[in-house]
Protein backbone atom coordinates (compact mmCIF):
# COMPACT_ATOMS: atom_id res chain seq x y z
CA UNK A 1 0.00 0.00 0.00
CA UNK A 2 2.74 2.26 0.62
CA UNK A 3 3.67 1.85 -2.97
CA UNK A 4 0.16 2.78 -4.09
CA UNK A 5 0.01 5.80 -1.90
CA UNK A 6 3.41 6.79 -3.20
CA UNK A 7 2.17 6.32 -6.76
CA UNK A 8 -0.91 8.44 -6.16
CA UNK A 9 1.22 11.12 -4.62
CA UNK A 10 3.48 10.97 -7.64
CA UNK A 11 0.45 11.00 -9.97
CA UNK A 12 -0.92 14.04 -8.25
CA UNK A 13 2.35 15.75 -8.41
CA UNK A 14 2.61 14.91 -12.10
CA UNK A 15 -0.89 16.25 -12.75
CA UNK A 16 -0.04 19.41 -10.91
CA UNK A 17 3.12 19.74 -12.92
CA UNK A 18 1.12 19.36 -16.13
CA UNK A 19 -1.37 21.97 -15.03
CA UNK A 20 1.42 24.35 -14.14
CA UNK A 21 3.07 23.88 -17.54
CA UNK A 22 -0.18 24.34 -19.46
CA UNK A 23 -1.29 27.35 -17.45
CA UNK A 24 -0.12 29.96 -20.02
CA UNK A 25 -1.85 28.04 -22.81
CA UNK A 26 -5.08 27.93 -20.80
CA UNK A 27 -4.93 31.67 -20.32
CA UNK A 28 -4.70 32.21 -24.07
CA UNK A 29 -7.53 29.76 -24.75
CA UNK A 30 -9.71 31.33 -22.11
CA UNK A 31 -9.09 34.78 -23.59
CA UNK A 32 -9.96 33.49 -27.07
CA UNK A 33 -13.18 31.93 -25.83
CA UNK A 34 -14.12 35.15 -24.08
CA UNK A 35 -13.71 37.09 -27.35
CA UNK A 36 -16.93 36.52 -29.25
CA UNK A 37 -18.20 38.21 -32.35
CA UNK A 38 -21.77 39.27 -32.82
CA UNK A 39 -23.61 38.89 -36.14
CA UNK A 40 -22.28 42.18 -37.43
CA UNK A 41 -18.76 41.29 -36.31
CA UNK A 42 -18.89 37.91 -38.02
CA UNK A 43 -20.07 39.45 -41.27
CA UNK A 44 -17.37 42.07 -41.06
CA UNK A 45 -14.75 39.41 -40.40
CA UNK A 46 -15.94 37.33 -43.37
CA UNK A 47 -15.95 40.43 -45.56
CA UNK A 48 -12.43 41.44 -44.48
CA UNK A 49 -11.07 37.92 -45.04
CA UNK A 50 -12.77 37.70 -48.45
CA UNK A 51 -11.38 41.09 -49.45
CA UNK A 52 -7.91 40.00 -48.34
CA UNK A 53 -8.14 36.79 -50.38
CA UNK A 54 -9.36 38.66 -53.48
CA UNK A 55 -6.61 41.24 -53.10
CA UNK A 56 -4.00 38.53 -52.71
CA UNK A 57 -5.32 36.69 -55.77
CA UNK A 58 -5.28 39.90 -57.84
CA UNK A 59 -1.77 40.72 -56.65
CA UNK A 60 -0.67 37.24 -57.72
CA UNK A 61 -2.50 37.06 -61.06
CA UNK A 62 -1.62 40.52 -62.41
CA UNK A 63 2.14 39.84 -62.62
CA UNK A 64 1.36 36.45 -64.13
CA UNK A 65 -0.69 38.14 -66.84
CA UNK A 66 2.15 40.59 -67.53
CA UNK A 67 4.59 37.67 -67.70
CA UNK A 68 2.44 35.91 -70.30
CA UNK A 69 2.08 39.12 -72.34
CA UNK A 70 5.84 39.53 -72.34
CA UNK A 71 6.22 35.92 -73.48
CA UNK A 72 3.85 36.57 -76.39
CA UNK A 73 5.66 39.77 -77.36
CA UNK A 74 8.99 37.95 -77.22
CA UNK A 75 7.64 35.28 -79.56
CA UNK A 76 6.37 37.96 -81.95
CA UNK A 77 9.74 39.70 -81.84
CA UNK A 78 11.52 36.42 -82.59
CA UNK A 79 9.21 35.80 -85.55
CA UNK A 80 9.81 39.33 -86.84
CA UNK A 81 13.57 38.89 -86.40
CA UNK A 82 13.44 35.64 -88.38
CA UNK A 83 11.50 37.32 -91.20
CA UNK A 84 13.91 40.27 -91.28
CA UNK A 85 16.91 37.93 -91.43
CA UNK A 86 15.30 36.10 -94.37
CA UNK A 87 14.73 39.45 -96.09
CA UNK A 88 18.34 40.45 -95.42
CA UNK A 89 19.61 37.21 -96.94
CA UNK A 90 17.38 37.73 -99.98
CA UNK A 91 18.63 41.29 -100.41
CA UNK A 92 22.26 40.19 -100.06
CA UNK A 93 21.68 37.58 -102.78
CA UNK A 94 20.10 40.18 -105.05
CA UNK A 95 23.00 42.56 -104.36
CA UNK A 96 25.53 39.88 -105.31
CA UNK A 97 23.61 39.19 -108.53
CA UNK A 98 23.41 42.92 -109.27
CA UNK A 99 27.19 43.08 -109.43
CA UNK A 100 27.15 40.84 -112.54
CA UNK A 101 27.33 42.87 -115.79
CA UNK A 102 25.09 40.52 -117.80
CA UNK A 103 22.32 40.74 -115.22
CA UNK A 104 22.65 44.52 -115.17
CA UNK A 105 22.26 44.62 -118.98
CA UNK A 106 19.28 42.25 -118.89
CA UNK A 107 17.48 44.34 -116.26
CA UNK A 108 18.26 47.57 -118.14
CA UNK A 109 16.77 46.09 -121.34
CA UNK A 110 13.73 44.84 -119.47
CA UNK A 111 12.97 47.89 -117.30
CA UNK A 112 14.30 50.81 -119.35
CA UNK A 113 14.18 49.44 -122.90
CA UNK A 114 17.95 49.70 -123.34
CA UNK A 115 19.03 49.15 -126.95
CA UNK A 116 22.57 48.31 -127.97
CA UNK A 117 23.98 49.98 -131.08
CA UNK A 118 22.76 48.04 -134.12
CA UNK A 119 19.74 46.52 -132.31
CA UNK A 120 16.17 47.24 -133.35
CA UNK A 121 13.49 47.69 -130.74
CA UNK A 122 10.03 46.28 -131.35
CA UNK A 123 7.28 46.92 -128.89
CA UNK A 124 3.92 45.20 -129.26
CA UNK A 125 1.04 47.19 -127.87
CA UNK A 126 -2.47 45.81 -127.77
CA UNK A 127 -4.82 48.75 -128.28
CA UNK A 128 -7.63 47.30 -126.18
CA UNK A 129 -5.33 47.25 -123.18
CA UNK A 130 -4.20 50.83 -123.73
CA UNK A 131 -7.39 52.61 -124.72
CA UNK A 132 -10.51 52.28 -122.65
CA UNK A 133 -13.34 54.36 -124.04
CA UNK A 134 -15.90 55.81 -121.66
CA UNK A 135 -19.46 54.52 -121.70
CA UNK A 136 -21.62 56.41 -124.14
CA UNK A 137 -18.77 57.01 -126.58
CA UNK A 138 -20.35 58.95 -129.42
CA UNK A 139 -18.41 57.40 -132.32
CA UNK A 140 -18.81 53.60 -132.14
CA UNK A 141 -17.07 53.03 -135.46
CA UNK A 142 -13.89 54.69 -134.20
CA UNK A 143 -13.90 52.48 -131.12
CA UNK A 144 -14.12 49.40 -133.33
CA UNK A 145 -11.29 50.60 -135.57
CA UNK A 146 -8.98 51.50 -132.69
CA UNK A 147 -9.73 48.92 -130.03
CA UNK A 148 -11.13 46.11 -132.11
CA UNK A 149 -14.29 45.85 -130.10
CA UNK A 150 -17.72 47.34 -130.31
CA UNK A 151 -19.58 49.00 -127.44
Amino acid sequence: MTNRSAETEEGTSRGEQRRRRSAPFRKVVSRATKFRLGRLGQRTLVLVVTAAVVTLAAATLYPLQKYREQGRSIEQAKQELFELEQLRLDLETRLERAQDKTIIKREARKQMSLVEPGDELFRVVVPADVIDFPKGWYLPGVEYLIAGKSG
